[in-house]
């Protein structure tokens, strides 16, 4: 769908980082200001509400949950309304989170396993984009949108939008591909024109917020208020000091029963920098949402009964303390 060039003055940007079935937290914040949002103005589509979506990993699929339209029952093309509620989205995460990651015992077999192949086969994720996609575009979403990853083939980061002509469903597959989670995806343009070997997109930005804040400057340029919600996936109170790693080799840094600390300190390094950066823009009013995990796991695969509810209870938690925020962000975006 191609969009016209607006002239807003204030312009609205949703950000949803990555972090597997940890992106159920974001996905429950939003379902509460869905619905406050309908309160306030009859419409709770988030499409609408943003000028700008921008996703990564789980992220992803969230993002172009929201805008992905609905079939017309008529001609078989696409309406100019959502195919799902946020609703919909939060079910996606409870009932395909064993389709995407397969429940199995960890023990020190499969850790070994997992460090000389991937842990699970991409059949099961692919399988839940196809159901969610079919043959959705990036050009059939319903605002703008931005969907981080990175391309092995060019070493850089791609930042896939609506302007590109690619499946939904690989733009997805492609962002979410965890290493030594998921295979990377191999993905070409529908025009083929493009060509992408793509990893996930945490190894960009899991906070896509700076690129959002980027498109949104060069696509309005009179716009001199940014309203900017960025959510987490929740983050870990555990440091690492000087005794615990000066010993540390190869393997202690990658251990996924570590933490996998050098993913960790990337991500969270990179979620400060574009913070500190975002907080200090002028004209940018930037609301940062990501809670503390202490009894919840901070693995992107637990998909357990007993963790999902200890991240839906953290999220009601959250919802509760930003319950003010919520409320005026349900007015800001209508």
């Amino acid at each position: 769908m191609n969009f016209p060039f607006f002239r807003k003055k204030t312009i609205k940007i949703l950000s949803i980082d990555g972090g597997g079935i940890r992106g159920y937290i974001p996905a429950l914040i939003l379902e509460k200001l869905s619905d406050l949002i309908k309160i306030k103005s009859g419409n709770g589509d988030l499409f609408s509400a943003f000028d700008i979506i921008a996703g990564t990993s789980s992220g992803s699929l969230t993002a172009l949950g929201i805008t992905a339209p609905i079939r017309k029952k008529v001609n078989g093309g696409y309406s100019n309304k959502p195919g799902y509620s946020m609703t919909d989205i939060v079910n996606i995460y409870e009932t395909c989170r064993t389709d995407i990651f397969p429940e199995r015992t960890l023990d020190r077999l499969g850790m070994v396993k997992q460090a000389f192949h991937e842990k699970y086969t991409s059949s099961g994720l692919e399988k839940v984009l196809e159901g969610l996609f079919s043959e959705r575009t990036m050009k059939d979403c319903l605002t703008n949108v931005l969907i981080a990853s990175f391309d092995i083939l060019s070493n850089k980061p791609v930042i896939i939008s609506n302007d590109d002509d690619f499946y939904m469903k690989d733009v997805a597959r492609g962002s979410s591909a965890a290493p030594t989670f998921f295979e990377p995806a191999l993905i070409e343009s529908i025009s083929k024109g493009k060509k992408y070997c793509m990893i996930d997109g945490a190894m960009a930005a899991n906070n896509p917020a700076m690129f959002a804040y980027i498109k949104a400057r060069i696509k309005f340029p009179k716009a001199d208020r940014f309203i900017i919600l960025s959510l987490g996936t929740g983050q870990s109170r555990s440091f690492y000091n000087y005794e615990q790693i000066k010993n540390w080799g190869f393997v202690e840094w990658i251990l996924p029963s570590n933490g996998t600390p050098i993913y960790s300190i990337m991500s969270k390094a990179q979620e400060g920098c574009v913070t500190m950066q975002l907080s200090n823009i002028p004209g940018v009013e930037y609301h940062r949402i990501n809670p503390l995990l202490e009894g919840e796991s901070m693995e992107i695969d637990n998909v357990s009964f007993t963790n999902m509810k200890k991240l839906k209870a953290v999220a009601e938690r959250v919802i509760e303390e930003n319950k003010d925020l919520l409320k005026k962000l349900a007015i800001d975006l209508r």
